[in-house]
């Protein structure tokens, strides 16, 4: 039996706290917050259970971890519709993309601009590895330009000539113009246009997993955060507010940049200095409580336009069926940006009237509007920039040599994965302990590595 020590209640940290539990070591899992999951979690809102903005479980989770997710939610998570839309051209456009919807709705000189680009493909060479040139390279100068690029720069904040071409390969799954005509016209099928959402709000998930943490043996303690973790022989001590931990193992899901000030003995300068340079792009999430029992049939609607202040406008009570008000209803705006904007620090109803004022420009319906409550998230987006591609790097090279520590995540390994992606990293993390409780590094390194090939799934 090995005592291992997981930093943050987050999917990630929540799948390894429960699959190592089930094997028999002593897990206890300590959350700065007080409440499991971070932005996986739900919450509620005016009686309705509400997320941290849109998400959903995709249907390409690995099977096995659909499994183990079943066998703690069962029929409660439900197969879904999906039916959202993009702003384009000032046209409203299905999402996900269906082929008669395009035709009728964009003009043509995006398909003729389109066409052009699949014409010239073969003979066109990559000038740079930045978002806009990977981007452009494989979908064309039309498709980047009109849709990947501008919704780019609204989520991570710079130009997507300045943002590395890796964030592109792991963000956007589509390889050729010919893969998203396939995915267009699977799209145009039931099957291709299904998720998977929990009856009770994307939370369940992350508190099924905590129950069955404790189910199986572990600890949870929650308003518990860990300021340092000295690393010794054969041992580690967590320091916290709340007194030292001890355990052979830590596992950490904490922010990869903040880890050098965590760890003791300290870095190198290179090291401090490379995680001093690293961003993440910050959300404002604006919730709108309607006094109507829907706003729309649809459940998100995406805006990569500059003019409109929303990057993403959803309903959760579209997601699921579940117990839900019948006459209210709620709205999710995302807001991204940074922390140092003055948006950031508006007030409740200066956000809610922006919302509004966008909502009008868009030709959407009025609003029946009783509160606005805010959340503010200043991490959510890991910004690849080109400028600090080299500090990345030396930063993810550094996590991986520490002694008795796992880093891993989205925000361990700075990448903008999936929750089934995280759900794999915790998973792999656990089954990479042998049976005296010693990490195999060369299955930990085999795991990493597939980590590296994860796509986002839009």
């Amino acid at each position: 039996m090995t005592e291992i020590a997981i930093v943050g209640a987050g999917p990630a940290g929540l799948m390894a706290a429960w699959q190592a539990a089930e094997a028999g070591h002593e897990v206890s899992v300590y959350e700065k917050a007080d409440t499991v999951g971070g932005m996986s979690g739900s919450f509620t809102i005016a009686g309705q259970r509400v997320d941290f903005g849109s998400h959903r479980l995709h249907p390409s989770t690995p099977p096995h971890l659909l499994q183990a997710l079943t066998s703690l939610l069962g029929d409660d998570i439900q197969t879904r519709q999906r039916n959202g839309r993009i702003r384009l051209y000032d046209k409203w456009v299905a999402f996900p993309l269906r082929t008669t919807d395009l035709i009728r709705h964009l003009p043509l000189k995006f398909s003729a601009g389109s066409a052009m680009d699949i014409a010239r493909r073969p003979f066109l060479n990559s000038s740079g590895d930045t978002f806009e040139d990977e981007v452009r390279h494989r979908l064309g100068k039309t498709v980047s330009d009109e849709f990947y690029s501008p919704y780019a720069e609204k989520l991570w904040g710079v130009h997507p000539r300045e943002i590395d071409g890796e964030l592109a390969r792991r963000r956007v799954s589509a390889s050729s113009p010919l893969v998203i005509l396939k995915r267009l016209i699977r799209s145009s099928t039931p099957t291709g246009r299904t998720f998977l959402y929990p009856k009770n709000g994307y939370g369940q998930i992350v508190e099924a997993l905590a129950d069955a943490v404790v189910n199986a043996g572990g600890k949870i303690e929650l308003e518990c955060p860990i300021e340092h973790i000295v690393l010794e022989n054969d041992s580690c001590t967590l320091k916290s507010p709340k007194g030292d931990k001890t355990a052979q193992l830590v596992w950490t899901t904490a922010p990869l940049s903040a880890l050098p000030k965590m760890i003791e003995p300290s870095p190198s300068q290179e090291i401090t200095e490379a995680a001093s340079v690293l961003r993440m792009r910050g959300m404002l999430l604006v919730y709108l409580v309607l006094d109507q029992s829907n706003f729309t049939q649809y459940d998100a609607h995406y805006f990569p336009d500059q003019k409109t202040r929303i990057a993403r406008l959803s309903e959760p009570k579209n997601y699921r069926d579940g117990p839900d008000p019948e006459n209210q209803t709620v709205l999710c705006a995302e807001l991204p940006c940074w922390t140092s904007d003055a948006i950031w620090s508006a007030t409740s109803d200066e956000l809610g009237e922006i919302v509004r004022s966008d909502l009008i420009n868009l030709g959407l319906p009025r609003i029946n509007l009783l509160t606005t409550e805010v959340r503010r998230l200043p991490f959510v987006y890991p910004v690849f920039e080109t400028a600090t591609r080299s500090e990345r790097e030396s930063l993810l090279n550094w996590g991986n040599t520490l002694t008795n520590v796992l880093s891993f995540g989205r925000q361990g390994l700075i990448v903008p994965d999936n929750i089934h992606h995280t759900l794999a990293m915790g998973w792999d993390a656990a089954h990479s302990l042998d049976s005296n409780g010693i990490v195999n590094n060369s299955q930990w390194n085999e795991a990493l590595r597939r980590f590296e090939e994860h796509v986002v799934e839009d």
